[in-house]
């Protein structure tokens, strides 16, 4: 059995602008009780690396305003010696171009999107991370079996995207989730430029796309993500404008789908002691780190909590979540802890 890897011994930092992606990378990691921090940008990862010692840091390529090599680049030169964090790049697509510029920053290596939790386990032991044998996890059948409701969804290959969350549907559930937000949020930006020669910024949000595509299991969506990615970096205008409303068809018409089934999944299998998809016991403990970090005034973990905490709650809990965070980006921390005071769980 594996040495399981205790939360205060090591500490990881996943970075993507991808919620849904980070939550894929962070469970992998939390299998093996490493404790796991997260950030949505590159700047955000280098304010999360100055304030905090990360002995592995798991950096997304492709990010708006900052790329991950420029991030792990100005992680590695603001670091110490001894202190210097182990970075890996993950990209989409890796090549000796992607390779180069990431070992280039101080990168010890990358991996393909979607990361696979043998590949990962690979490298955590190559870096000595973990080590011992380590023990399969515990995959239940019935999950499994109980997910066939997300046949429904054209184009969802679950039972790729449970694999990849090692059979746990309560942890794809959770995934598909906040998946539905981050396309809704990506659609709509290029909806707005879809007819625009605004190729870079199109490339970014195909690419986007492309990940969360990978990592539910949704692979023809991923593919012509990929496609109109590479016209768009490419500025192949004529190709982009010519096919981007079949896909933005296609893309809405799955999002509508997956909203249907994560929906029902709340109504009819999320038993009462659930808040929204989390586990009430669960919530009630994010709750309580929650005050801890506020009364430490502590903005990172506070930020990176919330939003956790905001993807899987809804009604009024979801409500008083999101005052909390508007209360902590005028640092008003008193005010945080008087909302965190009113709040019942319904």
């Amino acid at each position: 059995m594996a040495e399981r890897v205790s939360s205060d011994s090591v500490r990881a930092l996943v970075v993507d602008d991808s919620m849904a992606n980070v939550l894929v990378l962070s469970a992998m990691l939390e299998e093996y009780g490493i404790q796991t921090d997260t950030a949505e940008s590159g700047m955000e990862a280098i304010e999360c690396a100055c304030s905090m010692k990360y002995d592995i840091i798991i950096m997304d390529y492709l990010m708006p305003d900052m790329d991950g090599v420029e991030a792990a680049s100005q992680i590695m030169f603001l670091s110490d010696g001894e202190d210097k964090a182990l970075i890996i790049g993950v990209s989409a697509t890796v090549d000796a171009r992607v390779t180069e510029l990431f070992k280039n920053a101080g990168a010890e290596s990358v991996l393909k999107k979607p990361v696979r939790k043998d590949e990962l386990e690979l490298k955590l032991r190559q870096y000595g991370i973990i080590s011992g044998e380590i023990e399969e996890a515990d995959i239940s059948q019935a999950d499994f079996d109980s997910a066939s409701f997300l046949s429904a969804v054209e184009g969802l290959n679950y039972d790729e995207g449970l694999s990849v969350m090692a059979g746990r549907l309560d942890n794809y559930m959770n995934v598909l989730s906040v998946s539905v937000r981050n396309i809704s949020e990506i659609y709509n930006k290029l909806d707005v430029i879809r007819s625009t020669e605004q190729m870079e910024m199109m490339t970014i949000l195909f690419h986007s796309l492309k990940g969360i595509f990978l990592n539910i299991g949704a692979d023809e969506l991923a593919n012509a993500s990929k496609v109109l990615e590479f016209a768009a970096k490419d500025a192949a205008n004529e190709y982009v404008h010519e096919h981007i409303d079949n896909y933005m068809e296609e893309v809405l018409k799955f999002h509508s789908q997956l909203e249907a089934v994560c929906v029902s999944y709340k109504e009819n299998f999320v038993g009462k002691d659930m808040v929204g998809g989390i586990p009430k016991s669960e919530f009630e403990e994010k709750l309580a780190r929650l005050r801890e970090h506020i009364e430490n005034f502590e903005y990172i973990e506070i930020t990176d909590t919330l939003e956790i905490m905001i993807s899987g709650s809804e009604g009024e809990n979801k409500e008083k979540l999101e005052e909390i965070y508007d209360c902590i980006q005028d640092f008003q921390y008193d005010e945080a802890l008087a909302v965190l005071d009113s709040m019942m769980l319904l």
